[in-house]
């Protein structure tokens, strides 16, 4: 038995590393190849994930030699969206461990045991993601540099090859980590086992037991017949059933897993030679589109030549429908074309073999713990809002063009406000400050240090001597513009600050919070008033009316409600969007407001009679920011797809795409004349556009 199988969160004196510098603390899970442990990082006073080899496995010259070897792989997998290995040591009993990133969050696995299935946004947002982080494994490193060179053939020679490439062949919800962040759940395809690590260049069976050494479940046709040269079609396979269980809740064999306990010999036959039933077949699927219904089944073909030849192609046939949808066509897109009948799903047939200067590495260690960004995510519309949707009218509008760009800050810009005379422009960052610009020169005037986090949400009084800036550390600062001097820090939200709004007479202060709560705080006294509970999520957005007499707020729970700025209590709730409610504004009259939602839609709503009036679909991923143009005709929106687009909700078209950032655009906001629009980004600039 492992010497620390029983350790528990009262133990403390447990010590690995060099210098003793992790400290474990909990044992988060294990299996037959070792254990998995929470510990804490003493030299960085951070927790870390910390894989230790169990101890029967610990002589094994040919697991350790694998072991350092996908850590390299993984090493050189350089990219921001993957999870790097921060360490490697050997215990004083010999065992060797591993040290990477900490997740917190759940599994797609825990999530699609809560909720039998997902919406169509939520499933191309997670597929797109997951795509993006086996690209960088399937497309493969360049590695250089001396390597111990194993022994027979139990791992690669990487003076040998040129490029290696990494097939994860173990995809599964459980295997698929779902971090919650600001902008969404951020995907991040993780295996915590090593059992493959011993059959690199043997099947996956063992010759003793023909036991099976994947998931059964997920295993693709290919896998289970134990062909030595997979590549990245069976990750795709595997990737097609997820997909079609997200959607549907149910497998693709008729099994109703969920309810029924399958064995892995079942698995094991209906992967090999069984035809999956159409998505659309599945209750409550006959809404999904045709073409959706296409993708997923493109993906199950048994034999590989059939399905995508990357995920890249996947990625970019979910991009192509979203589009077409977008613009009401029915028409079939070329990625998937020549599709075969379901019916004449080719036999398994055998894969041909690599270049001799490529060789695949059959990714199975949690080393090697891949994670995806957030951009380039497209949003799959639902066909029945697609008859709603603006044709643009311009590629690019002619009326306005950026004048400025602004650079000075160190990290994303979260949030943006302009001063109604135009002469002020401030900024909040991820860098921890705010910065004062004079907008009609570029000049920077000053930069505030008070934020001990990120600041995400700032908002100027009418007569631009009065910011609020809200942020990471729950605090909300009131700053004298005039003075330069700090005048009060409010205190009260239990989590991050997202949004702050100031009334038109100066007298009210709105604060929105991930604590799922409002504040709404009298400016002159300081004093709070009352607390509005009522959203189930974050609350990412508040606006005030323009006479100051309601407040509207967004939700990540889908919502937006309607306050009384005076009792607090709410007035209604609006519904209709799939996904979370990143922004909100009242037009100049406050007579309509724009919502901007996770699900790729502007809606525009009626505040009299409480209907909604009109949907807006074009971006290519999640909205961050709306505002109206003082005109009451037109309005703008950003997105993480790195674009603003202009529309006239007024005869439904749209006027056109500002294009110019680097990255995500997080912020948005007008002058009163409504010539100047300004817009924050992810790349850490601001750009002021004029007409």
């Amino acid at each position: 038995m492992d010497h620390l199988e029983t350790i528990n969160s009262n133990s403390s004196h447990y010590w690995i590393g060099e210098d003793k510098r992790y400290r474990l603390v909990d044992r988060l899970g294990g299996g037959g190849m070792g254990n998995v442990y929470l510990a804490m990082d003493t030299r960085l006073g951070k927790p870390v994930a910390l894989k230790l080899l169990k101890e029967s496995l610990a002589d094994d010259e040919s697991i350790r030699v694998r072991f350092e070897w996908e850590l390299a792989i993984c090493a050189a997998l350089k990219s921001q969206h993957i999870v790097q290995v921060s360490d490697y040591g050997v215990t004083p009993q010999g065992y060797p461990f591993y040290v990477m990133e900490y997740l917190e969050g759940q599994t797609l696995g825990q999530l699609l045991s809560q909720t039998k299935k997902l919406p169509p946004q939520q499933v191309c947002q997670l597929v797109t993601q997951i795509c993006a982080g086996l690209q960088v494994a399937h497309e493969g490193v360049m590695f250089s540099g001396e390597r111990i060179d194993p022994n027979d053939c139990a791992a690669p020679n990487p003076q040998k090859c040129d490029l290696v490439k990494v097939v994860h062949r173990d995809l599964k919800p459980e295997n698929i980590f779902l971090v919650p962040t600001a902008l969404g759940d951020l995907v991040k395809i993780i295996d915590f086992g090593i059992a493959k690590i011993r059959h690199f260049h043997t099947a996956d069976y063992t010759n003793a037991t023909n036991f099976f050494l994947g998931t059964c479940h997920y295993a693709s046709p290919e896998q289970i017949k134990g062909a030595k040269n997979l590549d990245e079609r069976s990750d795709i396979y595997s990737l097609g059933l997820i997909i079609y269980e997200m959607l549907s809740g149910f497998d693709p064999f008729g099994f109703n897993f969920r309810q029924n306990r399958v064995s892995g010999e079942e698995w094991i036959v209906a992967n090999a030679s069984t035809t999956p039933q159409p998505l659309r077949s599945q209750p409550d699927c006959e809404q999904l589109s045709p073409e959706l219904e296409a993708v997923v089944m493109r993906c199950l073909h048994k034999s590989p030549k059939d399905r995508f030849s990357s995920v890249d192609e996947l990625s970019q046939a979910l991009n192509q429908l979203t589009e077409v949808q977008s613009l009401g066509f029915n028409s079939p897109l070329s990625p998937l074309s020549p599709l075969s009948p379901l019916s004449s799903l080719s036999p398994l047939s055998p894969l041909s073999p690599p270049s001799p200067k490529t060789r695949w590495l059959l990714m199975g260690v949690s080393a090697i713990a891949l994670s995806i960004g957030l951009f380039g995510l497209p949003k799959l519309l639902n066909p029945s809002i697609s008859n709603n949707l603006p044709k643009e009218a311009v590629a690019h509008t002619r009326n306005f063009s950026v004048v400025k760009t602004l650079a000075g800050h160190q990290d994303m810009i979260w949030a943006v406000a302009l001063g109604a005379d135009g002469k002020t422009l401030a900024s909040g960052s991820e860098d921890k400050t705010i910065k004062i610009w004079n907008p009609k020169t570029g000049q920077l005037k000053k930069t505030f240090f008070g934020h001990t986090e990120a600041v995400r949400a700032i908002a100027l009084s009418l007569d631009g001597n009065l910011l609020v800036s809200g942020g990471s550390e729950r605090t909300i600062k009131l700053w004298n513009l005039k003075t330069e001097q700090l005048i009060r820090t409010l205190e009260g939200h239990q989590d991050t600050i997202w949004s702050v709004a100031i009334s038109s007479d100066r007298v009210y202060l709105a604060s929105a919070s991930a604590d799922r709560t409002i504040k709404i705080w009298n400016i002159h006294t300081k004093q709070l008033l009352y607390t509005l509970k009522g959203h189930s999520d974050w609350v990412f957005s508040v606006a005030f009316s323009p006479d100051g007499q309601t407040l509207a707020s967004a939700s990540k729970d889908g919502t937006i409600k309607l306050w009384n700025v005076q009792t607090g209590q709410v007035l209604h709730t609006f519904t209709g969007h799939q996904d979370a409610v990143r922004a909100v504004a009242f037009d100049s009259l406050g007579k309509h407001l724009a919502s901007a939602s996770w699900d790729g839609t502007v809606k525009i709503w009626d505040v009299q009679t409480k209907k909604e009036l009109y949907t807006f679909s074009g971006h290519g991923d999640r909205l961050t920011s709306v505002v109206f143009n003082p005109d009451g005709k037109t309005l703008a929106s950003s997105s993480i797809d790195g674009t603003v687009k202009l529309w006239n909700w007024e005869n439904h078209t749209l006027i056109g795409t500002l294009k110019g950032h680097g990255d995500w655009v997080l912020s948005l906001v007008t002058d009163p004349s409504g010539e100047t629009l300004v817009s924050s980004s992810k790349d850490r600039t601001l750009k002021i556009w004029h007409r």
